[in-house]
């Protein structure tokens, strides 16, 4: 046996912690997780973007240099006649990430075209020696400023080397420093032989890291967003857009620089502060959230991407929010706590006193078997006991007077007790109705949820019939307001009809007052709700409106349903005549709306159309009252 301040003292107890729990944890996923998936998300999605970048700036310079190894073969390798390299300015524009395009014969006559400070530059060497330097200028060469102290061998360098020993174009496998020049980068090698196999040079395209870094700064989603290329050898080869970077010379420094170990796979495990790398690399006072991946094609150099985006740069200001929120939630669970503390010193308290007290006056001999392992319930529970058999013995003695009485009491209690149940059903056709709506993916429950439903609607037109057929029920009339029945009306119908039947209402604030039954009217009302719901199964619009006819209260109900045909109108007040399938309705529901409107004194008339929808409209006349009612007791008070 328990107390019932200790059980619900624990059911506090865990009510709070429940509470605790939920709040929380919306705290916790609204603002800390869903933010962090948010800013990775598009962290994702700029790694896609470099992705793409690289593979199309790589794609470019690989197009320029076949395009120039078919050149090659079509000019025979001449390479003393800067009118024949005219073509090469429109291809090099198109690549934005090719800094150099070198074209080496064996025999160590080469042509190189330079991009420096922005221009292009063409300069022819006699084995290696004796350069000659021209520029562009209005789309052609034209000789340029001459310095016989530039030397240049292609083929001591590690490009031409590697692509004279390839038997297909490639890309050089790692980033290099290149000839004399601070700024690195990969080389696309194409060697051109002769028919018979013999190697006649190489040509190469270089595509500067750079020119790859300020192309990806261009693309970053947020200022404070640091983009990462580097190496398999954990080289730097684009670093990120950090105050530090934006001095060239600091730039090229570190390019190529061989970063700590294990810094990327920290970097790559979401979270990370700025303090455990370079400052140059990563602000110290930020927190970022990163993803890593890797560019890896067929034949192209392998890069490890790393993209690192700041919450702030999202979501400004998301700390605060994160420390005002959880004050909030922590005030919302301690009210949740005083309010259950109160609710003991309200109710449990007193509960407990009078429990006690209600103890010293219990009989000694009564052996009381009360369902319950409460003791302050068994002790409510003795009394009321002890109160039951004083009845019983009061009952027998009028036994004879209440077996009359019951019956009468049957026949008077009949109608409400319908009346309620009815509501109570029609409350539950609503949740299955919105069950059928929420679990219309899983179609192996909905033949037993249609199952319910015609059980419920079948009980309810037994409870209907049983109503009507019943012993009459004069009711009594008031004088009311037609569009307080039409509110009451549609509060009960919203719950019924589901969320496919849109209920709007129209009603008119001068509409005079009309003496009635107001349960009856009630039953009009959802009565022709209901028929127009079952004529709308796809859903629709139904509308109650009210309004004045020179003395008249009117009432009208539209629909958007299938409508009915000529003959089916002409019917449709019949007892017993029904147009759904058997089973599913008595005929009798709009039989029992006429002639509750004839009995007020009004009139109802329908007007349908096949495919349309039907207009039900009924008019209620103000002279009717009840005879035995004075007039005087009928208190002009409009109830809208």
């Amino acid at each position: 046996m328990f107390h019932i301040r200790n059980v619900v003292l624990w059911k506090a107890i865990l009510l709070t912690g429940f509470c605790a729990a939920a709040i929380f944890g919306l705290w916790w996923w609204g603002l800390v997780r869903s933010p962090g998936i948010q800013v990775q998300a598009r962290a994702q999605d700029s790694l896609v973007l470099m992705e793409r970048t690289i593979a199309r700036e790589l794609t470019r310079a690989e197009t320029t240099g076949l395009a120039f190894g078919a050149w090659w073969a079509r000019e025979q390798g001449r390479l003393d006649d800067p009118a024949k390299l005219q073509n090469v300015i429109s291809f090099l524009e198109k690549g934005a990430i090719i800094t150099n395009l070198i074209l080496s014969r064996e025999d160590g006559d080469s042509a190189c075209i330079v991009r420096k400070d922005g221009e292009w530059n063409l300069v022819l060497f006699r084995s290696g020696r004796n350069p000659r330097r021209y520029q562009v200028e209005k789309g052609r060469w034209v000789p340029g400023p001459m310095n016989d102290r530039d030397v240049y061998d292609a083929r001591e360098r590690h490009w031409y080397r590697f692509g004279a020993a390839q038997a297909a174009p490639a890309w050089t496998p790692e980033a290099y420093r290149y000839f004399t020049s601070v700024v690195g980068g990969f080389t696309y090698t194409v060697p051109v032989r002769n028919a018979q196999g013999k190697l006649e040079g190489v040509i190469g395209v270089d595509v500067s890291l750079e020119e790859l870094t300020q192309l990806l700064w261009e693309h970053q989603p947020t200022p404070g967003t640091r983009m990462m290329v580097t190496d398999s050898g954990n080289r730097l080869l684009v670093p990120p857009r950090a105050a530090g970077m934006h001095d060239v010379g600091t730039r090229f420094a570190h390019h190529l620089m061989v970063l700590p170990s294990g810094f990327f796979e920290k970097l790559g495990r979401g979270r990370m502060n700025g303090h455990v790398a370079d400052a140059s690399l990563l602000d110290s006072d930020r927190t970022y959230l990163a993803v890593n991946g890797a560019y890896s094609e067929t034949g192209k150099p392998r890069m490890n991407l790393h993209v690192a985006i700041p919450e702030e740069d999202i979501f400004p200001g998301l700390g605060r929010r994160r420390i005002f929120t959880f004050v909030l939630a922590l005030g919302a669970v301690l009210g949740v706590a005083w309010s259950l503390l109160d609710l003991h010193r309200r109710v449990m308290r007193p509960m407990r006193k009078l429990a006690k007290e209600s103890d010293t006056t219990a009989n000694a001999d009564l052996n009381p078997d009360f369902d319950t392992d409460i003791w302050e319930i068994q002790q409510v529970g003795q009394r009321l006991r002890i109160a039951g058999r004083a009845a019983e013995e009061r009952k027998r003695l009028l036994s004879h007077v209440e077996h009359s009485q019951r019956v009468d009491s049957v026949g008077m209690m009949a109608p409400g007790i319908v009346h309620d149940v009815n509501n109570q059903l029609a409350m539950v056709l609503g949740q299955i109705n919105l069950c059928q709506t929420v679990l219309e993916a899983h179609p192996e429950l909905q033949p037993r949820l249609r199952a319910a439903e015609g059980a419920a609607i079948k009980c309810t037109e037994v409870l209907r019939g049983l109503l009507d057929f019943s012993r009459p029920d004069p009711g009594r009339r008031e004088l009311l307001s037609l569009n307080a029945s039409v509110e009451g009306a549609t509060a009960l119908l919203r719950r019924v009809l589901g969320s496919a039947v849109r209920l709007e209402e129209d009603l008119a604030r001068d509409l005079p007052l009309v003496f009635g039954e107001p349960v009856k009217l009630q039953q009009v009302l959802v009565n022709l709700g209901l028929n127009a719901r079952d004529a709308m199964p796809e859903g629709g619009l139904l509308t109650f409106r009210t309004f004045r006819v020179e003395e008249k209260a009117c009432l009208e109900v539209k629909d958007t349903g299938c409508g009915m045909s000529e003959d089916i109108r002409q019917r449709v007040f019949e007892p017993f005549f029904s147009t759904k399938e058997p089973g599913k309705g008595t005929g009798l529901g709009l039989a029992m709306v006429a002639n509750i409107v004839a009995a007020h004194g009004g009139q109802i008339e329908v007007e349908s159309e096949s495919g349309v929808g039907t207009v039900f409209r009924i008019e209620f006349p103000l002279s009717l009252r009840k005879r035995n009612e004075p007039r005087d007791e009928c208190r002009q008070l409009d109830r809208t």
